[in-house]
């Protein structure tokens, strides 16, 4: 269960509380780390499961929370993180995380392969792009903002649930990317925002996740025992 955790995200957050109500002051210096870089990261809620709080401190030998995973390796807690910050192109570059900058123009952060990495981006149709991002989570949200400061309601309820279900998701902020956000209302056939995608599908708007809330199908569909 705990490699299954380390690996659900590119960058993994184990923290006490949520992005959005961490519940001690080192959880909340990362999140604000990770918020401040502008990368979208998964997490989890370490508090609501004791088997993952203990068994992620034998795992990973760091006897301490929040924990931070890049690409199912530890990177350490809030001190390595904050020297990583202090260094030369902050966190995106001393970790490489230049492909998950949230904002459009990614690219500023890299160095040698810059223009590589534009040839690749040139070759991608939005199409095949819309398919990665969908896919880049088994539980994805289209969103205005990101799960710690929600640019709408909407958004903010549906982060909501998310979070009271206690499961590890991945967001994408369409107010920073104008072709995303106008590209996946054809891709999806939905006019609208946020949206919620499970292992590539498309959940729905906030009502549809509310209903399956309210019917009990939410928990089957966001625990992986499908949606029939």
């Amino acid at each position: 269960v705990v490699e299954l955790l380390i690996t659900s995200s590119p960058i993994m957050l184990f923290q006490k509380g949520t992005p959005n109500a961490p519940k001690c002051g080192f959880s909340r210096q990362v999140v604000e780390l990770l918020t401040t870089s502008n990368v979208s990261f998964g997490y989890f809620n370490i508090l609501e499961d004791d088997e993952v709080r203990q068994g992620l401190k034998s795992f990973s030998d760091w006897p301490t929370y929040p924990q931070v995973y890049v690409r199912g390796e530890l990177v350490g807690g809030l001190d390595i993180m904050k020297e990583l910050m202090e260094e030369e192109g902050g966190l995106v570059e001393q970790l490489e995380l230049g492909e998950f900058v949230i904002k459009e123009g990614a690219d500023v952060f890299v160095a040698e392969d810059a223009q590589q990495k534009e040839e690749k981006k040139e070759e991608l149709s939005l199409n095949e792009k819309l398919e990665q991002l969908v896919n880049r989570h088994r539980i994805m949200i289209f969103m205005k903002g990101i799960p710690s400061s929600p640019q709408c309601g909407f958004s903010r309820q549906i982060v909501a649930i998310l979070d009271s279900f206690n499961v590890s998701y991945d967001a994408f902020n369409i107010l920073e990317d104008e072709d995303v956000r106008q590209g996946l209302k054809v891709y999806s056939d939905w006019p609208t925002f946020p949206q919620l995608y499970v292992e590539g599908d498309l959940i729905g708007g906030l009502d549809i996740v509310e209903e399956m809330v309210e019917s009990g199908d939410m928990e089957d569909v966001l625990m992986g025992g499908g949606q029939d």
